[in-house]
Order: C-alpha cells, then sequence, then structure tokens
C-alpha cells in the first residue's frame, strides 16, 4: 500500500490554493443531538481494513458524545477526491494518508497544527520518534501516527542454507560477500537465474537512500534544506554499490516495487528490503523466509520508515478539534495499538508495548527495529516531485551504467537544490 498513498496527490496540487482559501471541512462545529460528527477519510482498503474498522467502531462505543463517521476509498480516489472536497469547503475533518503527503498540505492551510494533542491525552513519550518526526513541517505538529514501520531486510532462509550462509548478514562485508554467494546461474537474457537481492526502484517506498545513510550520506539532511545527493559519502556508497550491481549482477536493474516482490514471491531472490506488507503474501508463496535489521553500513546502521499520518481540517475547530484529539488519544493509546498489530500486522506506533504483548513474532521484530528508522525526506512540499521526477530516475539511470555515479548524483543534486529553492 506504499506508493498507491504516495504519487496519485502531485497531479493534484493546482487546486490547492483555492483549497486553502475556502479552509478545511465545512463547519467548525457540527453536533446533532449533542454528538460531536467527525468525518473521516482514508485509504485502508487492504487487510488492515478490519482492524481499522474495529477500532472506529469501539472508539464509537466508548465515546457517545463523538461519532467518527469513516469512508474507505482505494488510495487514488481518496486522492483524487481529497483537495476538490476541501476546495468547495466539503473536505473531511480527519484524513489519514501517506506521511510525504501531509506537507504539501500544511503549507497551503489546509491542514490544522496538532500539537495541541500532546496536552489533550496523548503521551508523546510513548509514541516511536520516527512517528512524529514523519508528520511535522515548519516545527510544528500536523500529522500523528495511524501506522508506522521500518523496513527490514527479508531472507530466504532456504537460499541461504543452500548456500552454507548461516545467519543473515550483520555488517556491509558481510552482506557483499553474501549477495555473491546467492546470485546464481544464468536465466533469459543471459541474467541471473538468482539474484542475491531484489529492489524496486520506482513505484515504491525508497530502499537505496538506506544504502547511502550506511556510508553516512543522504539526499536531504536533517535541517530540510541542505542537499547531500552529491556528498563524498553518497557517491562511494553509490559507487560501491553499482559495482555490485554491474559487475557482480546482484540485484535487477529498474524493477518496480511490485516486481521485486514477485522474485521474493517466486524464490528468484534471496534478500529483499521491505515491510510488512510483504509477510502475508511470502506466506502464500510458502517462502520459508527470516527477518533482520539492515546491515550495518561502514558508518552507521539505520533504515527508513513507512507510515500513514492522520491529519485534521483546518476548519475543525472548537468541539471539533476536541474530539479528534479524543480519537488520536485512542488510537494511540497502548490497547488499541496493541490490538492493532496483532490483527494488521503492523508493529504498534509506541515504544512500550513489548514483544511479550505481539502474538506474531514477526510484528515483534518490526517493533524492535522501529526506533532505528527514520522517515524519507520528511518536511517536504514537492516529496513527490523529487521522488518521480529526481531521486528515482537518477537511481536508476546509475544503476543502469548510464553514466559515472558521481556526475550523475550531481545533476540529481542539482535538480533538487532547485526544487528546494522554489519550495
Amino acid at each position: 500500500m506504499d506508493l498507491r498513498r504516495k504519487l496519485t496527490a502531485f497531479a493534484a496540487l493546482a487546486t490547492l490554493a483555492a483549497a486553502a482559501a475556502c479552509g478545511g471541512s465545512g463547519t467548525s462545529d457540527d453536533k446533532s443531538g449533542g454528538t460531536v460528527t467527525l468525518s473521516f477519510w482514508n485509504g485502508f482498503t487492504g487487510g488492515d481494513r478490519p482492524g481499522v474498522e474495529h477500532l472506529v467502531d469501539e472508539f464509537n462505543k466508548s465515546h457517545p458524545k463523538i461519532h467518527v463517521n469513516m469512508q474507505i476509498m482505494p488510495w487514488d480516489v481518496f486522492y483524487q477526491k481529497l483537495l476538490p472536497a476541501y476546495g468547495a469547503g466539503k473536505g473531511p475533518d480527519v484524513t489519514a494518508m501517506s506521511a510525504n503527503q501531509v506537507a504539501q498540505y500544511a503549507a497551503k492551510r489546509v491542514f490544522q497544527p496538532l500539537d495541541d494533542a500532546f496536552s489533550a491525552g496523548l503521551d508523546k513519550s510513548k509514541i516511536v520518534p520516527g512517528a512524529l518526526q514523519a508528520g511535522q513541517y515548519a516545527g510544528k505538529q500536523y500529522g500523528l501516527p495511524a501506522n508506522f514501520t521500518p523496513l527490514l531486510l527479508y531472507y530466504n532462509k532456504k537460499l541461504f542454507k543452500q548456500a552454507g550462509i548461516a545467519a543473515p548478514p550483520a555488517d556491509w562485508n558481510e552482506w557483499t560477500a553474501d549477495l555473491k554467494k546467492l546470485t546464481k546461474g544464468k536465466g533469459p537474457g543471459g541474467k541471473p537465474a538468482q539474484y542475491g537481492i531484489t529492489m524496486g526502484t520506482h513505484e515504491t517506498v525508497e530502499g537505496i537512500p538506506i544504502l547511502l545513510a550506511g556510508q553516512g550520506g543522504g539526499v536531504i539532511g536533517d535541517d530540510g534544506r541542505t542537499v547531500t545527493l552529491d556528498s563524498p559519502q553518497s557517491i562511494q556508497a553509490m559507487t560501491t554499490w553499482t559495482n555490485l550491481v554491474r559487475t557482480d549482477h546482484v540485484m535487477p536493474v529498474g524493477t518496480s516495487g511490485a516486481d521485486a516482490d514477485k522474485l521474493m514471491q517466486s524464490g528468484d531472490a534471496a534478500m529483499e528490503i521491505n515491510g510488512p506488507w510483504l509477510t502475508s503474501s511470502l506466506e502464500q508463496s510458502k517462502i520459508d523466509y527470516g527477518l533482520a535489521m539492515v546491515p550495518a553500513g561502514p558508518a552507521a546502521q539505520t533504515t527508513l520508515s513507512d507510515s500513514v499520518q492522520f491529519s485534521l481540517g483546518s476548519r475543525a475547530t472548537g468541539a471539533k478539534k476536541k474530539a479528534a484529539e479524543e480519537f488520536f488519544s485512542y488510537w494511540n493509546s497502548r490497547d488499541s495499538q496493541i490490538y492493532f498489530a496483532n490483527t494488521t500486522g503492523f508493529p504498534p506506533t509506541r515504544t512500550d508495548i513489548g514483544a511479550s504483548d505481539l502474538k506474531n513474532p514477526n510484528v515483534a521484530v518490526f517493533a524492535k527495529y522501529a526506533p532505528k528508522a527514520v522517515p524519507f525526506l520528511p518536511g517536504q512540499t514537492k516529496f513527490a516531485q523529487m521522488q518521480s521526477e529526481v531521486i528515482d530516475p537518477g537511481f536508476e539511470k546509475i544503476l543502469n551504467g548510464q553514466g559515472d555515479p558521481a556526475a550523475l548524483l550531481k545533476q540529481s543534486a542539482g535538480q533538487l537544490r532547485t526544487l528546494l529553492a522554489g519550495s
């Protein structure tokens, strides 16, 4: 469900000015019989839908003065409808959307800051730090987590055993050796019949920036303004991995996220970096897999996250705002997050839920490493354009051998600086 939340909003951004002028949802205090009604739009159409519906139902039962009226729709429909609805003054009070989209709406004042939620019952100290960082824009909290997960290393236990590898790699030295051992045979077009790893480079959550971070590089710095894509560390990391791809053929090039998943599901790739949504398809394919933290690079051991965030329309004030804060606190409460994790396979958004609370050991692994995960380019109002027009095409050119990694990274970095200057 990663990209389905991410890219379709970009085409609708031209209407944001109108949406901002009209404000958020239609009324500030829509009451009926003393009950505050919150309209809530989201795209949870997948396997997590029953868990979402259950939590909303339980909230409504336990809060008789508040009613959350939820509409679930496919993510592409969600993004197509959202901005026109806000522009007409009929947008939802509460939304849940990809964290990477929140800043675009916040910048146009379609959403309002949610910092008051921390003094209204939501314990900030108990929420995974990256889950909060993912919803921040201009120093304020415009999103609160609906879900949050690190990306971890999946590995095929059968293929590891056949290659004589006893455990998942802990660092880049082991990872490099394992990738070469696990890349075997010849398939169609002379390509390997089995790849050491598969990683989508478009239409998916980002994986390549994890490799840059392991070397001490990145794409844009923590200040949100300094481009680090062409730093010496980023260039070194990209050169190392490009050599592995071009010389040792450890990974296919130009694959979408869905294509990468298929290689893992078919047993034609030994490893993949992905989120918890991959587990069910691997189990259906009867792949005996394990999960581990992304191996430590020379400079750091870190990974990226994926998150859906709640936001609140700018016109939802007064009783509606207080009701929304109640809902966000309920959703991120300990009991709710234990239920959500055990039902959906996503790790909890809280740091005080341990393995003993979680039925699925895979969920416990994701929860264990959630504090190490950081969001990718949080707070960027032009995230979709950066990803689809600069970052992904740039990485694919390099991995396809269409130029020197350093030169191509510098070219992409220049494009990012231009976009940042216009933000």
